[in-house]
């Protein structure tokens, strides 16, 4: 029976005792979109950053008013990429920044920002 014991004993610090390593919101791929105004000109800005220093991304972001695609920005990089963009809009109308990332090829959850132009 003590050798049962001791057994499980050893056995659960063996366990305890391996490290368990999570991905935590820091080594997440992270996606950020905004727009913001000045007048009649939307600033659009997009970035994505992978886990991995090594890791290949591709930022596809698209500026859309309704059903309509004004502009499409693409942006390349190893472990990160990043773009600033400006379109003419108009006052009072309604703007969506779409982003798609692909991180190694695989595709991520797509990101948007809606915004209207004060």
């Amino acid at each position: 029976m003590k050798t049962k014991v001791l057994s499980l004993v050893l056995l659960f610090a063996v366990v305890l005792s391996v490290p368990v390593f999570a991905a935590g919101p820091e080594r997440m791929p992270r996606v950020q979109a905004n727009i913001s105004f000045s007048g009649t000109s939307a600033t659009c800005t997009a970035s994505a950053r992978a886990d991995n220093a090594r890791d290949s991304v591709v930022l596809v972001a698209k500026l859309w008013h309704g059903n309509t695609c004004l502009s499409v920005w693409t942006a390349t990089g190893t472990q990160s990429a990043q773009l600033q963009k400006t379109k003419s809009v108009t006052r009072g109308e309604t703007y969506k920044l779409t982003l798609d990332v692909t991180i190694n090829g695989v595709a991520q959850p797509t990101k948007s920002v809606t915004r209207t132009c004060p």
